[in-house]
């Protein structure tokens, strides 16, 4: 379906709704940053931190591409990443919610999408599977 402007409002909403999912994402990185951590640990916050800075860049371009804004809101995530009570349970969360990123690109991926927004999309998809994989690896060297 398309507005009057004919931008296709399922695209927008799909795009609104990945954009706010990295907005939360941010906001989560910064925040579990700013609690310390340790040179390891702000490592790997530090490149989901950028890798969600990214996306949510070219989220928005993508969104203007199509005529559209986005909402301007934060997804909930981060209030349900802050309130477990260590940076193992947090990370494991983040790493789902990478996951719940990735599942909605793939979808995506299926469409037919104007300009290069596949090439950005995979790029944002790229991304977010190698922050699951460090995080991933950081969680198993944590456990042993």
């Amino acid at each position: 379906m398309k507005n009057e402007n004919g931008t296709d409002l399922q695209l927008t909403e799909k795009l609104t709704v990945l954009l706010e999912a990295e907005r939360a994402g941010v906001v989560t990185a910064k925040r579990m940053l700013s609690e310390g951590s340790s040179d390891e640990e702000g490592a790997l916050l530090e490149e989901i931190l950028e890798g969600e800075r990214s996306s949510c860049r070219d989220l928005g371009r993508m969104l203007l591409q199509i005529g559209s804004r986005g909402s301007g809101n934060v997804g909930d995530f981060v209030e349900k990443v802050m309130a477990l009570p260590d940076l193992g349970s947090r990370l494991k969360l983040l790493v789902k919610g990478q996951e719940w990123v990735v599942r909605k690109i793939e979808e995506l991926m299926e469409e037919s999408l104007p300009g290069g927004m596949a090439k950005e999309l995979g790029e944002i998809h790229r991304v977010h599977v190698e922050n699951i994989a460090f995080c991933r690896r950081f969680l198993e060297k944590k456990d042993r």
